[in-house]
């Protein structure tokens, strides 16, 4: 993978965050530092932690040790598939995402938790994709904690001030790159 394809990753994960934070932006009365960084706190350890086991599971002894060419067009075809799978998710929610109910109220810290786990399953989904590739994960997890604490400021002060403004262009984008970076994996490397 080159710059620009990590770099869409990144990205294209890191919409999914900004809009798990900007529908939580929408619903608070006011924008509190601590509950800011809880947030922050709790997505930058499920991503990058979800991204790291992925990469590990592919470091199993099949993978490692086997030096098969028509191996390596596997690990680089179920790529592809991860990533065109979380593309096709995101692309499902744009076309069917429900206007949020906008209401008062205050960020629960179970409620947060729960949405950073199911965030971190397509982190992990592509750190697996990252290992079958073989990239360097702590590189690419590092960019990758980095982007999600600013998806998620901007996510809470977005929805604060607009509400939930933009869900379904969101969604196209972060989905488009992931599509994108899926068939261009599959015409590159198969």
């Amino acid at each position: 993978m080159n710059l620009a394809e990590i770099l869409l990753v990144i990205a294209g994960l890191s919409v999914n965050v900004y809009l798990v934070a900007q529908s939580d932006g929408a619903m608070i009365r006011k924008v509190r530092p601590m509950k800011l960084l809880m947030l922050c706190l709790f997505f930058f350890v499920f991503e990058s932690l979800s991204m790291v086991s992925g990469y590990q599971l592919t470091k199993i002894a099949f993978f490692r040790d086997s030096s098969s060419a028509d191996l390596k067009k596997f690990c680089y075809f179920c790529t592809a598939v991860l990533f065109l799978i979380i593309a096709a998710y995101m692309l499902y929610k744009a076309f069917t995402e429900k206007d949020v109910d906008e209401h008062v109220g205050e960020i629960g810290v179970v409620r947060t938790i729960f949405q950073a786990a199911l965030v971190a399953v397509f982190a992990f989904i592509c750190g697996i994709g990252w290992g079958f590739i073989g990239h360097n994960i702590y590189q690419a997890t590092i960019v990758l904690a980095c982007a999600t604490v600013l998806a998620v400021i901007a996510g809470i002060y977005v929805g604060y001030n607009e509400g939930c403004v933009f869900r379904r262009t969101s969604f196209s984008a972060g989905g488009a790159m992931l599509l994108f970076v899926g068939v261009e994996i599959l015409v590159r490397y198969l």
